[in-house]
């Protein structure tokens, strides 16, 4: 007997949530599970990546109605349409992922009898993402969802402490998957194409950061510390790669700064093994993160990590190991690390290596997988 699993996520985009969903269900046996995935629609068509989804293969339900801001009729519509597949798929399971996603399709499969409720919040809402106004809203809906759900996975086992203190659900509902990669498609690769691509001098040290370009990721914290720095080392080169609403800004403030001609804009890529191995240190100046896959990235190709102490971000960055890490807006401190590192070649190799090893001991895809799948399996009560 297959057993039936619906993935329900606010939107399919370019890193984080999506990206960690999909490399995941890839992985679950399908002999045993057949999955399907329903999705809303992205706001900006430039980080959809449902047409890759389906193109490898996974079934995938449009819901247009679907969309990261509230909306009562739309979502009123998405309601309505999710009841309808949830009961035509005559699921075992329905998996949600994100709030909004979280929140209808939660209350969907609860109509509709579903055997198992599991969410998935890729991170806490509670910090650093809307106004206060809105975050409490966010945190009501939680609330009102939480009894709901058979389990709740978050990232870390701090992220379930910071539900608990907001009064989400039970301690009984939780439990904590770290999401992965896949190690292989990060191994290094020779750094000198790369880096004349984008006219970085050999000996030049390269920092480079990669995520959405909103505010909740920091850049212009990013900035401002790299400003600080390249008057004492000069000889510093920042990538910025990504895409988002903030590009124009960060442009613009990269120029008020003085440091254009160090600060790379390289928009969205694909080869970001190669854009990880052209640099020297990884940057991470993000408000809140669940997790950072980005930060995995880096490690597994050999970066030391200079990242915000957020979020599930001290689960994956050992502080003064694997790399360093400082508090959130803090731009003088940021720039602090960076200038260490920037002279400390043998400690950057040191932490380099540390988090190579670190990436390849906790935060395999194949492990997040095996995990996810043996939680399927004890909560509809069958045998591995």
């Amino acid at each position: 007997m297959k057993y039936r699993i619906l993935q329900i996520i606010t939107r399919l985009e370019k890193g984080g949530a999506p990206q960690a969903l999909i490399d995941t269900i890839r992985r679950i046996p399908p002999d045993a599970f057949h999955i399907d995935l329903c999705a809303g629609q992205t706001d900006d068509p430039d980080l959809d990546i449902a047409k890759a989804v389906v193109q490898s293969g996974q079934p995938l339900i449009s819901l247009p109605a679907l969309r990261r801001n509230p909306h009562p009729v739309r979502d009123l519509i998405a309601l309505w349409r999710l009841i309808g597949i949830i009961r035509a798929g005559r699921y075992h399971i329905v998996h949600t992922h994100t709030s909004k996603a979280g929140f209808l399709g939660r209350i969907a499969a609860w109509l509709c009898g579903v055997p198992v409720v599991i969410h998935s919040p890729h991170g806490t809402i509670l910090d650093g993402y809307f106004s206060p106004v809105r975050t409490r809203f966010y945190a009501f809906l939680e609330r009102l969802t939480a009894p709901l759900s058979h389990r709740i996975i978050c990232l870390t086992a701090r992220e379930i402490d910071q539900y608990l203190c907001a009064h989400i659900g039970k301690r009984r509902q939780y439990t904590y998957i770290y999401n992965g990669i896949d190690l292989q498609s990060f191994t290094p690769v020779h750094r000198g194409e790369t880096r004349r691509a984008f006219q970085i001098p050999d000996r030049a040290i390269a920092c480079i950061t990669i995520g959405r370009l909103v505010p909740v990721k920091g850049q212009a914290d990013l900035l401002r510390a790299f400003q600080i720095v390249l008057k004492t080392h000069p000889d510093l080169y920042l990538l910025i790669v990504g895409e988002g609403e903030l590009r124009t800004e960060l442009e613009s403030l990269s120029q008020a700064l003085g440091m254009a001609d160090r600060v790379i804009f390289t928009g969205w890529r694909t080869d970001i093994p190669a854009l990880l191995s052209a640099a020297d240190i990884f940057v991470l100046p993000s408000h809140n993160e669940g997790l950072g896959l980005v930060l995995i990235e880096a490690m597994a190709c050999g970066l030391p990590a200079i990242a915000t102490d957020v979020g599930g971000v001290p689960d994956v960055v050992i502080h003064g190991q694997t790399g360093l890490l400082v508090p959130v807006k803090a731009p003088e401190a940021l720039a602090e690390a960076i200038a260490h590192l920037s002279s400390r070649p043998d400690l950057r190799h040191k932490m380099g290596q540390a988090g190579y090893r670190r990436a390849l001991d906790h935060f395999s895809i194949q492990t997040t997988a095996r995990k996810t799948e043996t939680l399927y399996r004890e909560l509809l009560g069958i045998s591995p």
